[in-house]
C-alpha cells in the first residue's frame, strides 16, 4: 500500500496566535508572505488549479451557502461583499499576475520570535491564483483585534513590497480582497456549525471579530485604505534600521547645488544639516534624495498628512485645472471651508479671513488687535517666533541678534518652563507664578507708556524649547492680558490641526476661548495658505478704519487643498493616531533616558515632542555640541529630526501625522544608537 507522509524538521519560534505582537511584526510578515511567492514562483503541479473552498477566486461560489447565516443584517452585508466581489472585484483580479502561492498565511501557520518571523508551515492550501491574493489573509488575521484595520494593512503591504513590488491595480485591489475574505470567513464558518453543531464553539471562534472588522472596513470604505496602501509603498524601507552607510551622491553635483544656492540665495541660507540633503521627492512619512535613499522625516510638520497625500495632490490638480482665481469672485468652497474650519472653534470664533502664510496671519492678527483695542502695546514670551514681517518680526525675540535691543511697544514674559526655568514643576504654584508674570509685562510696557493690544503664545512653545504650557497657566494669563485691555493671540501655526493628540487645537487643552486664532504652515500640507480665525465683532473694527484684501488668500485652489487636508485628517484618524503614536514614542524615549544620562527630559504632547539633552542632570548644562551631533548622525543613519531652544539642545520631533508605532520604533532605535556613539 502506498501513505502519504509529512516529513516536519524543527523550526524556532511560537506560533504567532500564541505570540504578543511586537512592533515590526507586521511588517516581516508581509516580507516573509513575498520571500515565500518569491520561492514558489518557478514552482507549478497541475493540481494547484483544484477547486479550494479558500479560494479567493472562487468566492462567488460561497454565495450558495450564505443562508446558513442566521443574523439577517450580517447575512445582508456578506451577500453584498460576495456579490460586489462578483461583479466587480474578479474581473479585475484575473488580470493581475498569478502563480502557485501559499495562500494561507495566517497565525497559526506563522513561527515569530519578537517582531521578526522565523518561519512558516502548512503548505496544504497551496493554490495557482493571483499574487495579489496572499495580503489578504493575514491583513484580515492581523487586523482583526487591532484599533486601526489599516494601519496593519499599510504594515504588512510595505513588508510585501519591500521585497516584491506591488502594481498600483494590486494596491487598489486589497481592500476588497480582505472585505471578501471575511466574508468568506464568516459564510464557510456558519456553514460548518450547520453540519457540525457540537462543534460550534470551536468553529465560530473569532467570527465576531471578523464580522466587527468588516463592518469598520465598509464603514471606512476603500479610499483611504488605497491612500494608505499607495504611501506605505513609496519608499520600500524595512522597519529596522537600514545599513546605508555606503550610500553616496555625486560629490561633484552636490557642490554645483551648494554654489548655485549661494550664488542665488545668498550665502547665508540656512541648511538643516552638516551634510546637505539634495532631496528629490517625499511620500507620506519618507523623503528620497538625489541618491535614491531614503530618509524617515520625524521633523517636517508642514506635511501634517504626509508628503504628497494623494486625495490632497488630487484636490489640488483637479481644481488648479479647472479655476483659480480670488475671494472678489464668488465660488462655493471659500465659504464651505470657512464653514468647516469654523466648525472646530468655541465660542465666538466664527469669521475667517485667509492669507498665504503663518507671518501673513500673524500680521493680520496684530492689525485687528490693534484696531479693536486701541491700544499698540505686544506681550510675547521670551525667545518667541511669530514670522519675519516687520511687524511680527518685532513680537519674535528669538530671531533677534545679540545686542538688538527688543521694540518700544514689546514686553516680554518668560516662558512656562518647569525643566530649567525659573520656577519648577516640584512647585505646586508654578503655572500660576509664571502667569503671575504678566503683571511685570504688563507694568513695563505702562511705563513707557503703551497699553497691551495683544499677548501672542504659541500652544507648543518650539523656540522656546518644545514646552508645553502648564495646567492653569492659560486661564490665569488670559485673564491678566484681558484685564489690561488686550486680546489674546492663539499662534496655532505649528501646534493645530490634531498635532497634540488629544485636542484638535492646542488651546482646547487649556480651557481658554482666545480671541484670534491664527493658522499656517499644515492647513495646506505644504502648499502656502494660512488663515486668522476671529470674533464678527473684532473684524468689525477693523473694518471701520481699513479694507483687507489678499490676492492669493483663500483662493479656490487653496481651499480645495485645505478640504482635503480636513477630510484626510478625519477620515484617516490622525488626531487619534498622533495622542497613540505619542504616547508610546515618548515612553519610548522615557526609557532610553534610563541608559542615557544626557537625555534630561523628555517633554510634549502627541506628535510634538522635545528631549532636551544636558551634560549634568544636576546643573543643566546644556548639551549643545551634543545635540547638535546627534541629529546629524541621525541623518546619517536615515531618520530626520531638528533642533531647538535658547540652547540649541533639545531634539525637536514633529513628523507628519501618518507617523505609526513602526516609525516610532525606528526613530527610537537610532536615537539610542546615536545616543550609544556620542
Amino acid at each position: 500500500r502506498q501513505y502519504i507522509a509529512r516529513v516536519l524538521s524543527f523550526l524556532p519560534g511560537r506560533l504567532l496566535d500564541d505570540a504578543v505582537v511586537q512592533p515590526g511584526l507586521g511588517h516581516d510578515v508581509g516580507a516573509m508572505t513575498a520571500r515565500l511567492a518569491r520561492a514558489l514562483r518557478s514552482f507549478f503541479h497541475p493540481a494547484a488549479r483544484h477547486e479550494l473552498l479558500w479560494d479567493l477566486t472562487q468566492a462567488s461560489g460561497l454565495r450558495v451557502r450564505t443562508h446558513h447565516i442566521e443574523e439577517p443584517e450580517r447575512r445582508r452585508v456578506v451577500e453584498a461583499v460576495l456579490d460586489h466581489f462578483a461583479a466587480e472585484v474578479l474581473p479585475k483580479l484575473k488580470m493581475q499576475r498569478a502563480q502557485v502561492i501559499h495562500n494561507d498565511v495566517n497565525g497559526l501557520n506563522i513561527l515569530v520570535d519578537g517582531h521578526r518571523v522565523t518561519g512558516v508551515i502548512d503548505f496544504g492550501d497551496l493554490i495557482h491564483a493571483p499574487l495579489v491574493c496572499d495580503l489578504a489573509v493575514p491583513i484580515s488575521e492581523l487586523a482583526c483585534e487591532h484599533p486601526d484595520p489599516v494601519a496593519v494593512a499599510a504594515e504588512i503591504t510595505a513588508g510585501y513590497h519591500a521585497v516584491t513590488a506591488l502594481e498600483d491595480d494590486e494596491l487598489h485591489l486589497i481592500f476588497d480582497l480582505v472585505a471578501t475574505r471575511c466574508a468568506m470567513a464568516i459564510a464557510i464558518a456558519s456553514w460548518r456549525v450547520r453540519a457540525h453543531p457540537e462543534n460550534t464553539t470551536y468553529i465560530m471562534d473569532g467570527v465576531p471579530a471578523i464580522g466587527t472588522q468588516l463592518d469598520r472596513m465598509l464603514e471606512s470604505g476603500p479610499e483611504r485604505m488605497y491612500a494608505a496602501l499607495r504611501r506605505a509603498c513609496a519608499t520600500p524601507i524595512s522597519v529596522a534600521v537600514p545599513d546605508l552607510s555606503g550610500t553616496t551622491s555625486n560629490e561633484e553635483d552636490l557642490q554645483s547645488v551648494l554654489e548655485r544656492r549661494r550664488q542665488l540665495l545668498g550665502p547665508d541660507l540656512e541648511l538643516s544639516y552638516d551634510d546637505a540633503l539634495h532631496i528629490m521627492r517625499g511620500e507620506g512619512v519618507w523623503l528620497v534624495d538625489d541618491a535614491g535613499r531614503s530618509f524617515l522625516d520625524a521633523y517636517n510638520n508642514v506635511p501634517q498628512v504626509g508628503h504628497c497625500h494623494p486625495t490632497v495632490v488630487q484636490a489640488l490638480a483637479r481644481q488648479a485645472a479647472t479655476l483659480n482665481t480670488n475671494t472678489r469672485y464668488l465660488h462655493q468652497s471659500v465659504l464651505e471651508y470657512a464653514d468647516r474650519l469654523t466648525a472646530t472653534m468655541p465660542g465666538d470664533l466664527s469669521v475667517c479671513m485667509f492669507v498665504c502664510s503663518g507671518s501673513e496671519a500673524n500680521d493680520l492678527a496684530w492689525r485687528l488687535a490693534k484696531a479693536h483695542t486701541g491700544n499698540t502695546g505686544a506681550i510675547v514670551i521670551e525667545h518667541a517666533y511669530h514670522g519675519t514681517t516687520d511687524a511680527v518680526f518685532e513680537l519674535s525675540p528669538a530671531e533677534h541678534g545679540e545686542g538688538r535691543p527688543l521694540a518700544e511697544h514689546v514686553a516680554t514674559t518668560p516662558a512656562p518652563d518647569g525643566y530649567r526655568g525659573r520656577f519648577r514643576r516640584d512647585d505646586s504654584q508654578y503655572a500660576h507664578r509664571y502667569a503671575a508674570c504678566m503683571d511685570d509685562a504688563i507694568a513695563s510696557l505702562e511705563a513707557r507708556g503703551f497699553a497691551p493690544a495683544a499677548f501672542y503664545l504659541d500652544l507648543i512653545l518650539a523656540s522656546s524649547g518644545i514646552l508645553v504650557p502648564p495646567p492653569g497657566y492659560l486661564s490665569a494669563a488670559f485673564e491678566k492680558v484681558r484685564g489690561a485691555g488686550g486680546l489674546c493671540v492663539a499662534d496655532e501655526v505649528q501646534s493645530g490641526f490634531g498635532r497634540t493628540g488629544d485636542h484638535f487645537w492646542g488651546f482646547s487643552a487649556h480651557d481658554v476661548v482666545p480671541d484670534i486664532v491664527t493658522l499656517g504652515k499644515p492647513i495646506g500640507n505644504g502648499y502656502s495658505m494660512a488663515a486668522v480665525v476671529t470674533t464678527p465683532a473684532i473684524m468689525a473694527s477693523l473694518m471701520k478704519e481699513s479694507e483687507f484684501f489678499s490676492t492669493t488668500g483663500g483662493n479656490p485652489v487653496a481651499c480645495a487643498v485645505g478640504l482635503a487636508v480636513l477630510d484626510v485628517l478625519e477620515q484617516e484618524g490622525l488626531q487619534e493616531r498622533a495622542a497613540r503614536v505619542g504616547v508610546r514614542l515618548r515612553s519610548q524615549i522615557e526609557e532610553l533616558a534610563e541608559r542615557h544620562r544626557l537625555i534630561g527630559d523628555v517633554r510634549g504632547a502627541g506628535l510634538f515632542i522635545g528631549v532636551e539633552l544636558v551634560r549634568s542632570r544636576s546643573n543643566l548644562d546644556p548639551a549643545t555640541e551634543e545635540a547638535a551631533a546627534i541629529v546629524n548622525r541621525m541623518r546619517e543613519l536615515g531618520v530626520l529630526v531638528g533642533v531647538e531652544g535658547p540652547n540649541a539642545n533639545v531634539l525637536k520631533i514633529r513628523p507628519p501625522l501618518v507617523f505609526d508605532e513602526n516609525h516610532a520604533q525606528q526613530l527610537t532605535d537610532t536615537l539610542d544608537q546615536a545616543l550609544r556613539e556620542i
